[in-house]
């Protein structure tokens, strides 16, 4: 009777390293891995820096009502 084991060994080969994208050029790239600009900095606008400020006020009298209460 043959064996039943699997070889780990017999899977599909890996695509070689010079293979051309799979990805047709001029289409935009999605899913895990793609370089969305994530991380990327632009200035901030009038309403951002406003609300930075707002929350920064609100927490400095959080704390001052801590250190006395």
């Amino acid at each position: 009777m043959p064996s039943t084991s699997a070889n780990p060994s017999s899977g599909p080969a890996p695509a070689p390293a010079t293979a051309a994208p799979a990805h047709p050029q001029g289409e935009p790239m999605t899913g895990a891995g793609v370089d969305t600009g994530a991380g990327s900095t632009r200035p901030k606008t009038e309403a951002e820096i406003e609300a930075d400020r707002a929350y920064e006020e609100a927490m400095e009298e959080e704390s001052d009502v801590g250190q006395f209460g």
